[in-house]
């Protein structure tokens, strides 16, 4: 419960639930709970069952909710989801809208979980709209079993669009504001990719559909596309909002914003240990810029480490030209990376190194080099093996030589297969050998490269995310990066 302190101030689980309460309550609750003999109550967060329990039992117990789940949707975290509904309390209050507010849910899901708690809280209007059939017959369900079906109406959206279709349908629509949870990922390799190895597992159970966790672009192009429709109803919708569950995305999502002009605030959502961000703009002529109270403690920031790339020829000093290279470097390196963004004056690429393959670059160009020397000067003793034909290669240097501080030979003996020559270097070989020994699956060091353009220079940024390396990985990295550039 870390984070549990930065929950907004009205949030009601700022004081964790009580399990006793509930133990006694609800015979459910009951069966999948354990009571040790001092009387503690705990359940396994990892079993999504128990998730599944637990959140209808809160739904009955704190808001009189009677929730049907369904076992292959997601379970809704009720903190993250009444954090949510609380901030859109401030933005209405910060327009002056206390009476009949009414919302707009897009992709309501199963649960209609935020149409059900703005309703039974706050008696606000709410339209939900779900694309998947099986989702929006359980929200149907769970608004029919509760009675609400006058404050809540639910729809099916059968187009591409996010809020356009609701206006076709209805050029007379208007709401005060619109919310969503986007899918978080892309494709399943997104999903499967999206964690650190470096992080500790979670600690709840996962849960969700392939609709509810995946969309085309993922989270980030979702969001873009809802900014792009938001400005052909800007006057039907007051303020727009959107939960973001990627820190990153939220930074590009505000430049976005900043570039036309559009008026836009941030939050974050603390509960537990994760840390989600809210979104909304306007384009009213509404004062929303500072709804969200300092933390106690701010977070220190990574500071990028800044690079003005020298002037290479005129035809490869542009940004995608660098890009390249450094992504060549990077494969070169063994370092993964995925590009994030790609602007007309700015690339950013998220990397990931599993080891260290950057160091000593010079020390292994020398020892190439004086191996690459010394062969000519070897003599070669073939001893003929009139089975498999082997040759061994004997050094010339005698062993008197050997204290010679000029003469440090680099290779005494090599075993040449006619079949198949090598010539290697056996220092090399043992220093490869023990960092594949050595090699963590763990992430050495993950950050955020950006190549931008500023006043006619290219400037190189370079954050660290994290990585048992710390910041020194990143400088060795782009020092590695400032060698290399031609």
């Amino acid at each position: 419960m870390a984070l549990n302190k930065f929950m907004h101030p009205r949030n009601i689980y700022r004081t964790p639930p009580d399990f006793c309460k509930l133990f006694k309550e609800f015979d459910e609750f009951s069966s999948i709970a354990k009571m040790d003999v001092s009387g503690k109550v705990t359940i396994d967060f990892k079993d999504p069952q128990a998730l599944r329990v637990l959140t209808k039992c809160l739904l009955k117990s704190d808001f009189g909710l009677d929730v049907i789940i369904p076992e292959d949707r997601l379970v809704p975290t009720l903190p993250l989801r009444l954090n949510y509904i609380l901030w859109i309390e401030d933005l209405m209050t910060s327009i002056h809208r206390e009476d009949t507010i009414s919302g707009l849910d897009i992709g309501t899901g199963a649960c209609a979980i935020y149409p059900l708690l703005s309703a039974v809280k706050n008696k606000w209007y709410m339209v939900g709209t779900e694309k998947d059939e099986q989702s929006l017959q359980k929200a149907v369900d769970n608004v029919t079993r509760n009675n609400l079906q006058h404050l809540i109406k639910l729809r099916n959206n059968t187009s591409a669009s996010l809020i356009e279709h609701l206006f076709l349908d209805d050029d007379g629509f208007r709401v005060d504001f619109c919310m969503c949870n986007p899918p978080f990922y892309s494709s399943f390799q997104d999903l499967y990719d999206s964690r650190s190895p470096a992080r500790p597992p979670p600690k709840n159970a996962f849960t969700g559909s392939p609709q509810e966790l995946i969309t085309e672009g993922g989270e980030l192009e979702f969001c873009r596309k809802l900014i792009k429709e938001s400005e052909a109803f800007k006057n039907n919708i007051l303020i727009f909002t959107t939960m973001i569950g990627h820190k990153y995305n939220l930074k590009e999502l505000i430049l976005d914003l900043k570039a036309k002009g559009i008026r836009h605030t941030t939050t974050e959502f603390c509960q537990g240990r994760v840390t989600r961000w809210g979104l909304a703009w306007t384009y009213q002529d509404f004062d929303i810029y500072n709804l969200v109270p300092p933390r106690e403690k701010p977070r220190k920031k990574n500071v990028p480490v800044s690079f003005v790339l020298p002037e290479l020829s005129e035809q490869c000093h542009n940004i995608e030209n660098i890009g390249e290279k450094i992504k060549t470097m990077f494969d070169h390196l063994e370092i993964q990376h995925k590009l994030i963004t790609k602007r007309r004056n700015e690339i950013i690429l998220n990397f990931t190194a599993l080891r260290n393959t950057w160091s000593n670059q010079r020390r292994k160009r020398r020892l190439l080099k004086r191996t690459e020397e010394d062969e000519p000067q070897t003599q070669k003793v073939k001893h003929l093996d009139a089975t498999n034909e082997k040759c061994i290669e004997i050094g010339s240097v005698s062993s008197d030589q050997t204290n010679d501080a000029e003469q440090k030979p680099l290779l005494n003996v090599t075993v040449i297969n006619t079949e198949n020559s090598t010539a290697t270097c056996s220092s090399v070989l043992s220093e490869n050998s023990e960092q594949n020994k050595n090699e963590n699956v763990n992430p050495l060091v993950q950050g955020i490269v950006k190549i931008s353009t500023k006043v006619n220079q290219i400037v190189l940024d370079m954050e660290y995310i994290e990585g048992s390396a710390g910041k020194e990985g990143v400088h060795q990295i782009l020092q590695y990066i400032k060698n290399n550039l031609k």
